[in-house]
This record gives C-alpha cells, sequence and structure tokens, in this order.
C-alpha cells in the first residue's frame, strides 16, 4: 500500500506536476514516471489504482495565482483520466 503526495506547479495551460509516495507514512520517495505530462498522469493513475491505500491523497499547488493545499479522495480522484481535467479540478 502507497500513500501519494502530488506537487502542481504553474499554471493552467503550463503546469507541472511532480509523484511521491511513501509505504511508511514517513520517508517519501519520487515516483520514476516518464513521458508527457498526461503519460505520466496514467502512470500515476494505474499505480493508485493498483497500490494506493483509502487515505485522501495530499495535493500542494503552487500555482501562478497563489499556493494551496488540499487532500483529495482517491474515489474522487479515479474519476478524472486526463491530466488537463485534474489540473482544472485542482486549480478550482
Amino acid at each position: 500500500m502507497k500513500l501519494f503526495k502530488i506537487k502542481i506547479t504553474g499554471s493552467l495551460e503550463e503546469f507541472k506536476i511532480e509523484y511521491s509516495f511513501s509505504t511508511d507514512y514517513f520517508n517519501y520517495k519520487e515516483c520514476t514516471y516518464e513521458g508527457t505530462e498526461q503519460e505520466r498522469y496514467d502512470q500515476f493513475y494505474e499505480d493508485l489504482k493498483t497500490n494506493g491505500g483509502p487515505q485522501p491523497l495530499n495535493i500542494k499547488l503552487k500555482m501562478s495565482n497563489g499556493v494551496m493545499d488540499r487532500a483529495f479522495p482517491k474515489k474522487d480522484l479515479l474519476k478524472l483520466k486526463n491530466v488537463q481535467d485534474f489540473v482544472k479540478k485542482m486549480y478550482t
């Protein structure tokens, strides 16, 4: 079981997502997803679906209009298969 943290930086049009995970609630490691943001999100999505625990995801946004921390339920995130839709949902 993995606990995930996500950090989104940039703007709605140009963003970067960093994914990290922990198996012990304390020590986080960077996920090694590769490719475009959509390809990396697809890999994260499958990893979350397969290995993610029931806990909400910790999401930190450092966007062009400010900084925000969010906790987002896994079941709601699994409804968002497109990375653009995911970022828009976190942004609003």
